[in-house]
């Protein structure tokens, strides 16, 4: 880009204040992708099975760094840092509310038990793409980040007897 360090953290007011924006952009871009498997249409188990193939593919794209920006730098800032820790605590909260309702639409839809806890089955999908973002990271195949998808989604949506 032809530009020093210092003019490109003045750009942003500071380096804290580009770090922020890296955080917003890449929520907005590639970290937005994974959820738009919600707005297809599908029923909840394909959609859930989709949410979990574009995390993976966007945790292991070639020409990228491995695993998710969020999970694998910005939270280790977030203890430090109080204005990183609230951005990211939203962030978790946005996620786990939106993909709740979308459980919550299953159940309306007798897609799920009306006994399931959408809030807590929320949770447990965020938490397991956390998994495989932390996995990528270190060097999983997306074969395995599969097999993890395909394990969880088991234990979420049993096989009826």
């Amino acid at each position: 880009m032809g530009i020093n360090r210092p003019s490109l953290y003045a750009a942003f007011g500071s380096k804290h204040g580009l770090f922020m924006e890296v955080i917003d952009r890449y929520t907005a871009t590639l970290g937005c992708q994974p959820v738009k498997a919600f707005d297809g249409g599908l029923d909840i188990l394909k959609s859930v099975a989709a949410f979990f193939e574009a995390t993976i593919r966007a945790a292991t794209l070639r020409g990228k760094p491995r695993g998710c920006l969020i999970v694998s730098v910005a939270v280790q800032y977030a203890e430090k840092d109080q204005q990183i820790g609230k951005k990211l605590s939203g962030m978790f909260a946005e996620m786990d509310r939106l993909i709740a309702d979308h459980f919550l639409a299953a159940q309306d839809k007798g897609q799920l038990s009306q006994e399931a806890d959408p809030q807590a089955l929320a949770r447990m999908v965020i938490s397991v793409t956390h998994s495989i973002a932390a996995r990528a990271r270190v060097g999983a195949s997306r074969k395995d980040l599969s097999r993890l998808a395909k394990d969880f989604m088991g234990v979420l949506f049993p096989a009826p007897n």
